[in-house]
């Protein structure tokens, strides 16, 4: 008899213990979410100031062996131009150039951006009355706002101006001569464009 008591004892807690931990029954709703991402590759840029090498008194020397005068105008600005005369050719300013000035905009924050500097070109008469040309090349280039000091990041408006400079030569004129022969150049202004290329 007491062997019988306590088994159904054990069977009851069992039963009472089972019934505590059934899970309550659990109701739920389900829907379809939507997700997007937007791409913007793109951003702006803007040539703020032109390259200017100002004003010149310029003179060409046709020799076969070439003899330049060269004239650089800093991609720092406020910088005095700088120029280094040839045997007979010549550049020598009358008023001062100033570097080009390039302004990103749009572009993703705090983000360091590559500037591709422009091949080398030629400035030329747009009349094509002076066949004499000069030469641009020697590419420089200064941050002016960003991020970070000295590197080419965007800011936090994903904005970033920069300065560029290069360097102004005289050419040797095509059917040169064999000796120092001084050539002016034509009282015009010499124009020409270039590909400035910025990118992620």
């Amino acid at each position: 008899m007491k062997n019988r008591i306590a088994s159904t004892m054990t069977i009851t807690s069992l039963s009472v213990a089972a019934m505590l931990f059934t899970p309550a029954t659990v109701f739920a709703e389900s829907i379809t979410a939507n997700a997007s991402v937007t791409v913007q590759n793109s951003f702006t840029l803007a040539e703020t100031t032109p390259l200017s090498f100002g004003t010149v008194v310029a003179i060409a020397n046709d020799n076969t062996a070439p003899d330049l005068a060269t004239l650089v105008v800093s991609a720092t600005s406020g910088t005095a131009d700088v120029a280094t005369q040839g045997t007979v050719a010549s550049l020598v300013a009358i008023s001062p150039g100033t570097p080009a000035t390039f302004t990103v905009s749009g572009a993703a924050p705090n983000t360091v951006l590559t500037i591709t500097d422009a091949s080398a070109f030629q400035l030329t008469d747009p009349s094509s009355t002076d066949t004499k040309v000069f030469d641009v090349s020697n590419f420089t280039k200064t941050v002016v706002t960003s991020g970070t000091p000295f590197t080419y990041d965007t800011d936090a408006t994903g904005t970033l101006v920069f300065n560029y400079g290069a360097t102004l030569s005289t050419s040797t004129p095509s059917g040169g001569a064999a000796s120092d022969n001084a050539i002016a150049y034509d009282n015009v202004t010499f124009t020409g464009t270039y590909t400035m290329q910025v990118e992620y």
